[in-house]
């Protein structure tokens, strides 16, 4: 598990590790059912207070992405993990089918030749957005409609339910941890797909090199972005960078000379009038490809 965490940091300690853990989860490099380290040995690998281990971990179980398990050992909750025990019916059954499917290296392709008839019900014609934070569903629709050829729509869970009209035939995406506040207002029939976030290995990296002292911007018209990004690039930033956050309006005039490097979401990126300017797409390659074939089938194999 690759954590780093910088103690010279203005970003406290707790929020770095709980932020990387919660980006392992979503990138898929921590799975459901894996164990974390216990308090004492991750307090021990890092030379921190066994109290902020705890506290980060208690702030990501009240955030559902990970559970107790067995006495004191945490472990990644799965996605689509219900909160409380209920009976399984059909439609759970199928669904747990369709993500293990996946999982193991099946194609969509494979899957709709073995269930062709719940498959074609199912077939979306557009995207579905739903989201919370207004910034967000803003920065997700640019990138999803930057980058799909289908329709796409937004809602916020609150307003989803009910509302049967607008998720009709919709192939619903969602941040990943979001999942468990939406599954109560979710049509069965519509299909959920979470959003993998695109990896930061390549902006860690340009922090790291960097020879002077400088100041790294962070530019965005959500705050979410703005405190994702900060925990994350936290750790590269060592005692000689500093960060500086901007949180603007989409027609904001935005003066950036003073910062040395920048980082912005898909919307600021053409407001910027600078080279170093480098943007961060939430929604990774992948995460696009596999949209686009669910909403862009391969022909129907009619083979006998």
């Amino acid at each position: 598990m690759k954590i780093e965490i910088n103690k010279d940091s203005e970003i406290t300690i707790g929020d770095q590790l709980s932020q990387q853990i919660v980006f392992l989860i979503a990138t898929g490099k921590l799975k459901p059912g894996d164990q974390l380290p216990s308090v004492r040995e991750m307090a021990r690998r890092f030379s921190i207070h066994a109290n902020t281990v705890s506290e980060a971990y208690k702030n990501l179980v009240q955030r559902l992405w990970i559970k107790r398990h067995h006495g004191k050992r945490m472990v990644v909750r799965a996605p689509h993990e219900p909160l409380e025990s209920r009976n399984v019916d059909l439609d759970d059954l199928i669904d747990a089918m369709v993500r293990s499917a996946s999982r193991h290296g099946y194609s969509m392709r494979d899957l709709r030749k073995r269930v062709r008839e719940r498959l074609w019900v199912a077939q979306p014609d557009h995207v579905l957005i739903i989201e919370e934070d207004p910034s967000l569903r803003r920065l997700l629709h640019r990138e999803l409609s930057d980058n799909l050829s289908a329709p796409v729509k937004t809602i916020s869970p609150k307003s989803l339910s009910g509302r049967q009209r607008i998720s009709a035939n919709a192939l619903a995406v969602s941040l990943p941890g979001r999942v468990w506040n939406l599954l109560p207002v979710l049509p069965r029939e519509c299909t959920l797909v979470l959003l993998e976030p695109a990896p930061v290995d390549s902006f860690v990296q340009a922090v790291r090199k960097l020879k002077q002292p400088s100041v790294i911007g962070i530019v965005s018209t959500s705050l979410e972005f703005l405190r994702f990004a900060r925990s994350l690039l936290a750790p590269a930033l060592g005692t000689q960078h500093t960060i500086e956050e901007r949180l603007i309006d989409e027609d904001a005039t935005i003066d950036l000379h003073a910062l040395d490097l920048v980082f912005c979401d898909t919307i600021v990126r053409p407001l910027i009038k600078r080279p170093r300017a480098t943007c961060y797409r939430l929604v990774s390659d992948s995460a696009i490809g596999e949209l686009s074939e669910r909403l862009n089938p391969a022909p129907h194999d009619t083979t006998p």
